[in-house]
């Protein structure tokens, strides 16, 4: 499957967002970007988590330590349902 690419700089002039901000995200591990031939890029996977890791930051001012707590809990809150998912779809099919 073929991952779609953006430029770091069109994501920042789209979203009037500084470059700074992407790289504090991927120091604290919340994104990827990848080099090739020497432009930075973002997965398209990342687009939505980095849309909300901006808003965090730059609409209700939290700090970066903060945006990571607050991935974490949301990505924990994911997994949880996925599995209240599993196990609700398992008991169905045992009640048959």
């Amino acid at each position: 499957m073929e991952t779609t690419l953006i430029r770091v700089i069109d994501f920042c002039q789209s979203r009037k967002v500084e470059t700074t901000f992407l790289e504090t995200m991927v120091e604290y591990g919340l994104i990827h970007i990848v080099i090739q031939q020497e432009e930075q890029y973002i997965d398209e996977d990342d687009l939505q988590k980095l849309e909300r890791f901006s808003n965090l930051y730059y609409e209700l001012e939290v700090n970066p330590a903060g945006i990571q707590v607050a991935s974490h809990l949301l990505d924990k809150v994911e997994q949880l349902q996925n599995e209240i998912l599993h196990l609700k779809n398992k008991l169905k099919s045992l009640e048959y």
